[in-house]
């Protein structure tokens, strides 16, 4: 004997004759129950409707006056409630209703959502993205944020696939983030990063340009502007897919999305992904500003020395060993290893296009991916 799914439950009820009526009749006591903050839904009036109540799993009229006993009559009473959406213009508006029900209840309607409306399930994700992100907004608490995050994990909506990464890049709550990331159980370590795009490193020469010159310093402090005068963030979310990497950004300010974009790399035309650590550059710049010192300490002390009458050798002779000294430093620091391990950046080389480079990544993670994507591209 098959036992029944939540989908076989859903798909006997869509066809039941009397489903409309049920339907509305689960709902009216699933929303009296939510205002009223009561934990069961029962339907008093149930004998008032005319029609057939019988179904495969049960009678209605029975079911509706007592707890449900099992997990066939709890999606017995979720697909009645999800069914009762069909059609209605302001179901976006029971989303907290719902995720209330579904979180206190044995009623949920979240994980039919998507299979009873279709397309139509598209206004409620944003809602639910919401309400996992500020609960209080709503009168909720923190399962039901968990609750909302959890119901757009089920989906395999693109529109919700965002959602979920936008909540995952903002989010400081580790259940929160647990919910939203895909199992390692299931094969998908490694298969999203949620971090920052950032611009992809400099030339060590061009580097050095920009250090000694000043320019450097300037570019700096305009992107420190930005990001804390103007809260600039380009938070982004790149995904290993059998179509290849899929980048997903967007540049904000003062709170605002200004651009939205998603980039695609196929695998045939990724040249090379390297991973870096945060720090990886500390030398270079460590080693720049300690030639800055040492050609400025020695230039002076060569000035001075020739401007003494009769030259003095001793003062030249020092400001050619700090001049060295400044090189040797800087040769050494630029070539210490990485062996600093914080956060780290990926850096993706496509055949053609630009490189594209996100920040602020767990290096283990990263280390996942990296080898999901070598053995994808193994002949």
């Amino acid at each position: 004997m098959t036992l029944p799914t939540a989908s076989s439950v859903l798909a006997v009820l869509s066809a039941h004759p009397s489903r409309e009526a049920w339907a509305t009749l689960v709902r009216e006591s699933a929303l009296d129950a939510y205002a009223k903050r009561e934990r069961s839904v029962r339907a008093s009036d149930s004998a008032r409707l005319e029609g057939d109540s019988a179904t495969p799993y049960g009678d209605l009229k029975e079911l509706l006056s007592r707890e449900p006993q099992n997990d066939t009559e709890r999606w017995t009473l979720g697909a009645l409630c999800a069914l009762a959406l069909v059609g209605d213009e302001r179901r976006a508006d029971t989303a907290d209703a719902l995720v209330w029900l579904a979180a206190n209840t044995p009623v949920d309607a979240l994980s039919m959502l998507e299979e009873a409306l279709g397309e139509d399930a598209e206004a409620l994700w944003p809602r639910l993205a919401h309400i996992a992100r500020s609960p209080q907004e709503f009168a909720l608490g923190r399962g039901e944020a968990l609750t909302a995050a959890a119901a757009l994990m089920t989906t395999k909506s693109s529109s919700a696939a965002r959602e979920v990464r936008e909540l995952a890049s903002r989010t400081q709550d580790p259940l929160l983030a647990a919910v939203l990331t895909p199992s390692s159980d299931s094969g998908d370590r490694g298969s999203s990063l949620s971090g920052e795009l950032t611009a992809a490193p400099r030339h060590a020469a061009w580097t050095a340009i920009l250090g000694l010159t000043g320019i450097l310093a300037v570019v700096w402090l305009v992107k420190l502007l930005g990001r804390y005068a103007l809260a600039f963030k380009r938070p982004a979310a790149v995904r290993l897919t059998s179509r290849g990497l899929e980048l997903d950004h967007r540049t904000e300010m003062l709170g605002r999305v200004l651009r939205d974009r998603e980039t695609l790399v196929p695998i045939d035309n990724v040249a090379k992904v390297t991973r870096e650590v945060r720090y990886a550059r500390a030398g270079l710049y460590a080693g720049l500003f300690a030639l800055a010192i040492g050609l400025y300490a020695g230039i002076s002390l060569f000035v001075d020395g020739v401007r003494v009458p009769g030259s003095s050798p001793s003062l030249l002779g020092m400001a050619f060993v700090l001049v060295v000294v400044g090189l040797g430093v800087d040769f050494g620091l630029s070539s210490l290893s990485d062996s600093a391990r914080g956060k780290c950046r990926l850096v993706v080389e496509p055949r053609k296009g630009k490189r594209l480079c996100i920040a602020t990544l767990d290096p283990s993670t990263a280390d996942a991916m990296l080898a999901r994507l070598a053995e994808q591209t193994k002949v």
